[in-house]
């Protein structure tokens, strides 16, 4: 895979938080995003981002470590300051010749580490994540073997669940809803508005009556799931998602409950976290079997009028203007 195949280049344009701020240590740390292979290390105090590779011998920094607030590779000892400027090669007094390291924004934000490929006048602002009045959140890091597309239309549309979570979220019956959509060149956001509650078991365990569901995809990747009842908001789950490779994508979770004077926040999230861990494991292993068949049979695929955020979403993340689908009342 070469460093330019991302199948959607404009995405390079904007932030992706890549890691949390405490897992940063002394050592170089590797990752991927948009299928290029990065390293970030701190120098200095600094948080420093760089091509995963030593111009010398393109033996990857991130097996290297830090030597007097420098980037060392691992092969030949060759050194690099914050500004990925090569300051020492062993043998020499000065470095023996010029060399420059290939470096990306970063900034430290909400305890996390955002990275952003292009940085020009083109570059985006960085999307934050909400902090929401009255709610407590838990977030943890999660990955699925999918691409972008797929992984954000799964937990954008609920066409999928009376089969892949059948008893969890649904079980026997049908569920209709009303459907609007709203876009614009950012973002899609579908308001479902349930004429029946859903039925599986999370439903009877924690739904006190959701009558209203608004899921949103912010560009480059923030899922918002909102699920209201009377118009409150009683539970929010978001996820951030980081391309990190065409076939791959981690994502930050965080999942919202209202606080409670009852039952403490961490008994709360740990009865809940089961159940959400089980969803997470049936979405992985439906969405490993997509992607499969996308290396199989390339992206040849029948768009259908119950497809409520599959066409959006794709016209986005190719960077096209989306169209929005009409109003409509459908029976799962």
């Amino acid at each position: 895979m070469t460093q330019t195949s991302f199948c959607y280049p404009h995405l390079q344009r904007y932030w992706y938080p890549v890691l949390s701020q405490n897992q940063l240590g002394n050592r170089p740390h590797a990752f991927q995003l948009l299928d290029r292979h990065l390293v970030l290390v701190r120098l200095s105090g600094k948080v420093c981002c760089f091509l995963d590779s030593c111009p010398h011998r393109r033996v990857p920094l991130s097996l290297g470590q830090v030597e007097q607030g420098r980037l060392q590779c691992r092969y030949h000892g060759w050194q690099f300051d914050e500004q990925g400027e090569l300051q020492h090669t062993p043998g020499s007094k000065q470095p023996a010749c010029r060399a420059r390291l290939r470096r990306f924004a970063v900034q430290e934000f909400q305890g996390l580490i955002w990275v952003r490929l292009q940085d020009d006048e083109g570059s985006a602002p960085l999307v934050a994540m909400p902090e929401i009045n009255g709610m407590s959140y838990r977030q943890e890091y999660r990955h699925v073997d999918c691409g972008m597309f797929h992984t954000a239309e799964n937990f954008l549309d609920p066409c999928h669940t009376p089969y892949i979570h059948r008893n969890l979220l649904r079980q026997s019956g049908e569920q209709s809803m009303h459907i609007t959509q709203q876009v614009d060149s950012e973002r899609v956001i579908t308001d479902y508005a349930l004429h029946q509650r859903q039925n599986g078991w999370i439903n009877r365990l924690f739904d006190r009556g959701i009558d209203r569901n608004l899921a949103r995809f912010t560009l480059p990747g923030m899922i918002e799931l909102d699920y209201y009842q009377q118009q409150r908001l009683v539970f929010k789950t978001l996820l951030y998602l980081i391309p990190h490779q065409s076939e791959r994508t981690g994502m930050l979770v965080r999942v919202y409950l209202p606080r409670s004077r009852v039952l403490p926040d961490s008994l709360r999230f740990a009865l809940l976290k089961p159940f959400m861990n089980l969803l997470f494991r049936q979405d992985k292993q439906i969405l490993a079997i997509q992607q499969q068949a996308r290396q199989r049979y390339g992206e040849q695929y029948v768009f259908s009028s119950t497809d409520i955020v599959a066409k959006p979403l794709w016209q986005l993340l190719h960077g096209k203007l989306p169209q929005a689908g009409q109003p409509r009342d459908i029976v799962l």
